[in-house]
């Protein structure tokens, strides 16, 4: 009788423990794809922002030909 209510126990203490490692895999798995969305928005953000930077170095630049030299030469 002991025998029984021991792994009776048992078995209930692992499903036990089993549910709660399945909810805290799905919080995981959420928390993991809330970051890989935020790492997609970053590398977006950070592509516009380089392409942003080239646009004004470029804009920026001007042709030693037609730059007026300063007035006092």
């Amino acid at each position: 009788m002991t025998s029984e209510t021991n792994i009776a126990d048992r078995l209930a203490e692992l499903e036990l423990k089993v549910t709660f490692q399945d909810d805290l895999i799905e919080k995981l798995n959420q928390a993991l794809i809330q970051q890989q969305d935020d790492i997609r928005m970053l590398t977006k953000l950070l592509e516009k922002m380089s392409s942003d930077m080239q646009d004004l170095q470029e804009s920026s630049v001007i042709d030693q030909k037609l730059e007026v030299p300063p007035p006092h030469y």
